[in-house]
């Protein structure tokens, strides 16, 4: 997590500055094994409440401006004290819900009756709390005005405007469940909400809110437009949602899936363990009439669900073996036996079909992991360097032909193979690719001149499953440490994926990210530090070990005490599925 100190300065009358100075957290530079990890959790919340002192008789513009900055401070979260420093009009129209300004310095400023507040390091999130954008700089105007002979603020953006330091402390990550275009799957989106006793209302007005463009044909909600919700008291474990408007307008189908995106987003809070969903004056049942429904409603749209193998595979002299890192047995396939040629290997979510490249990277050959269910397919020929690939839920394939520094990004789907053009990432130097499994994104690790970057590509479909594009590259936010050269890049969490680079010639780094390209540290995976020159990752979105690979030896970043024993000889491309 970001550390930054906060200075406040004030000039009688004329100026006001507010200035937050940034320090960073580095990583661990000796021992085999160091992670550190941000701590979060709904029940954890930093400090005391804060109640900011509202404008008195007489104030001067100036303090009338910083009070306002201050006041927007208030924790709990709350903008009552704010309202305060603006004018009466400009008090009720004033609606800072609709997005959130981070900063890390609040400049100096001239304060007559137009104000314009220099701000450095902005970070833009939306209505829902979904990241945005940074910029380097920008600038707010405030007018003011005098009202009753005291100094108010009457036009300002509509916006909470904090301190990134305090968005730190008081807002965490967190996901809103939406379902792909098909409503097959759960998708989950990264936001960030307010914790304590607003983190469960913020989560149901987050999944309300209006999505942006960028969601259009990746995710799809089964809310009507124009819902709102009311109170949501949470008693005795049990969330009860209540919402606005016609419960005669809503089918069973459609509450059912509203059901499924209200308790995978609000099994997040640890206070719930049910959830009862209400429109009007009617309760929605789950499965056998039941009311309310456990964390358990909606596994059948989890692709990281019961389907998926836990196995590992690999190849072991040239034949796929599944089982534990510590007992891998061949597979009874056309690959148990070493006769293709193979170098690397990706696996279904069910673990029933293998996905192969040949020794020379130019073709990509299919079989099954059972003897009775198939033969080798080569639906990939004549290609120049094909990386690992890699399968979604709807059991298609992703692989990535390098071409020698011009990318093609192909997709085998039904046996049949065509090639997407992607933009950031077809015809660039890439050197890596996966797919989530819920099909929604892809990462790519694209290669630069003197350093590496790590991009995410949202994956556009219609309600059939087809694919129909894509949404514009976004950069993900790296350490400024041991980020020149990524040697792999490997799935932590749905939201989340884990980079590995170098930090020097003795030393490696694992940083685990988030996917929507936000700052800020990771609460699962954290950053780990490594004695030796890490080539590979072995990590899974689902529960389950996460592996770091220096040639032979294996060492688990889930459980650093753990020791692992080092792989065979000849044992190569070890993979979970996916």
């Amino acid at each position: 997590m970001r550390s930054r100190v906060l200075r406040t300065a004030r000039t009688a009358g004329a100026l006001v500055a507010v200035a937050l100075l940034a320090g960073c957290v580095r990583m661990p530079t000796s021992g085999p094994v160091v992670e550190s990890e941000v701590t979060t959790g709904a029940d954890d919340v930093p400090g005391i409440s804060f109640d900011p002192r509202p404008p008195q008789d007489g104030d001067p513009a100036a303090d009338i401006v910083a009070g306002f900055f201050e006041a927007m401070k208030a924790t709990p979260v709350r903008m009552t004290v704010a309202r305060q420093f603006l004018s009466r009009e400009a008090a009720e129209r004033w609606t800072p819900e609709q997005q959130i300004l981070t900063y890390g310095e609040l400049g100096v400023a001239s304060v007559g009756t137009s104000v314009r507040v220099p701000l450095s390091e902005v970070n833009t999130y939306d209505a829902r709390g979904a990241w945005q954008r940074t910029d380097a700089g920008a600038r707010l105007s405030l007018r003011l005005v005098q009202e009753d002979g005291e100094w108010r603020i009457d036009d300002l953006p509509d916006a909470l405007i904090v301190p990134d330091s305090w968005f730190d402390d008081w807002y965490e990550r967190a996901a809103l469940y939406y379902f792909d275009p098909t409503a097959e799957v759960l998708v989950p989106e990264p936001v960030f909400v307010p914790r304590g006793d607003q983190y469960a209302s913020s989560l149901v007005r987050g999944l309300l809110t209006p999505r942006d463009e960028d969601s259009r044909d990746v995710t799809r909600s089964f809310f009507p437009p124009g819902t709102t919700p009311g109170l949501l008291p949470i008693e005795s474990g049990i969330a009860r949602v209540a919402l606005s408007g016609d419960p005669d307008a809503v089918d069973e189908e459609t509450a059912q899936r509203m059901l499924a995106q209200l308790v995978w987003t609000l099994g997040q809070e640890p206070r719930i363990s049910a959830v009862e969903l209400s429109i009007g004056e009617r309760t929605f049942n789950g499965p056998g009439g039941l009311a309310p429904v456990n964390l358990g409603f909606g596994a059948a749209y989890d692709p990281n669900g019961d389907r998926a193998s836990t196995d590992l595979f690999a190849l072991d002299q040239d034949s796929v073996v599944a089982g534990r890192v510590d007992d891998l047995r061949p597979t009874a396939g056309p690959f148990g036996e070493p006769v293709y040629g193979l170098r690397s290997i990706g696996v279904n979510l069910p673990g029933t079909r293998v996905a192969a490249v040949s020794d020379a990277g130019s073709e990509l050959l299919l079989a099954p992991t059972d003897a009775t269910t198939g033969e080798v397919t080569t639906p990939v020929v004549g290609a120049v360097d094909l990386a690992r690939p890699h399968w979604d839920h709807r059991d298609r394939v992703w692989v990535l032909d390098r071409g020698a520094g011009r990318a093609r990004v192909v997709q085998v789907a039904d046996g049949t193979a065509e090639e997407r053009v992607v933009p950031g990432l077809t015809g660039r130097r890439l050197t890596e690719l996966i797919v989530s499994r819920d099909g929604s994104r892809l990462v790519a690790v694209v290669r630069g001149r003197s350093a590496d970057r790590v991009v995410s590509v949202r994956v556009r479909h219609d309600v059939a499953g087809a694919v129909l594009g894509f949404t514009r590259p976004r950069t993900l936010s790296l350490p400024a440490e041991g980020t020149a050269r990524i040697r792999d890049v490997a799935w932590r969490s749905p939201t989340t994926v884990s980079v590995l680079s170098d930090i020097n010639d003795e030393f490696s780094q694992v940083r685990t990210i988030s996917v929507d390209g936000a700052p800020g540290g990771i609460s699962t995976g954290g950053t780990t530090s490594l004695r030796g020159r890490v080539r590979t990752l072995v990590s899974t979105p689902a529960d389950g070990e996460v592996y770091a690979l220096a040639g032979r030896e294996v060492t688990s970043l889930t459980r650093p005490e753990r020791p692992v024993p080092d792989l065979p000889r000849g044992l190569t491309s070890l993979t979970y599925v996916g």
